[in-house]
């Protein structure tokens, strides 16, 4: 079963125009006094506008996702249930754009571009479980993930054992992390690719850095 792509949910036509509002203004007095004054009334209503559109209007923005936009966030639907208990299929999250300046983090739920060699096109999500440098196992006979040796508490999976397919150790090189979904008995993850006989490099069963391009914010899941 294959992971499938995600869409991002844009802003409203009405958004885009709002967004693209400019409230500069020129305006040319006689008298250098008139002028003052015409600046400082300026000044004076581009503050108001400045409060008001931050207690007033950009909270009302929020549902068309401009607010988001500010803040370099997008929303994204995910119709897959690889990420469940922590994200339902059909439910809705919100997520920081890398901007192709991530930084690896164990723990993080990623939304990356799907590799080349895993099949398949556009946006994915999954868990980082090995960050480069890491040794990653499973499973110990408690049924868990290791790391490095050490076992890995993962109280987000939906159902144990931590993966039914054994495998590792495997060192992350590198500019890239090992991920799972959080619902291990239906994800097609980096186990699978790893051990794909079919796959000539077992790096590509691990994401580039590169490609991750957002990461999840999970208190604002839907």
């Amino acid at each position: 079963m294959d992971d499938p792509a995600f869409e991002i949910i844009d802003a409203t036509p009405l958004c885009r125009r709002l967004a693209r509002h400019r409230t500069d203004e020129v305006v040319m007095r006689r008298g250098s006094s008139r002028l003052h004054l015409v600046r400082h009334n300026i000044a004076v209503k581009r503050y108001v506008f400045y409060v008001l559109f931050v207690a007033v209007i950009l909270p009302l923005l929020g549902g068309c996702g401009l607010a988001d936009r500010i803040a370099g966030r997008k929303q994204y639907s995910v119709s897959s249930e690889v990420m469940e208990p922590t994200i339902k299929a059909g439910g809705e999250v919100t997520a920081t754009q890398t901007e192709g300046r991530y930084v690896p983090k164990l723990g993080d739920v990623i939304l990356f571009k799907t590799p080349m060699t895993w099949g398949g096109t556009g946006i994915r999500i999954a868990r980082v479980i090995g960050v480069p440098g890491t040794a990653v196992r499973c499973c110990d006979g408690q049924g868990r993930t290791t790391l490095n040796g050490n076992p890995l508490e993962e109280p987000y999976l939906k159902e144990p054992p931590a993966s039914r397919i054994a495998f590792g150790p495997v060192t992350v090189p590198e500019g890239r992390v090992w991920v799972q979904g959080d619902n291990r008995h239906v994800s097609l993850d980096s186990r699978s690719r790893f051990l794909d006989p079919s796959n000539r490099s077992k790096d590509d069963s691990m994401v580039l850095v590169s490609s991750v391009v957002a990461v999840a914010d999970l208190a604002a899941v839907e």
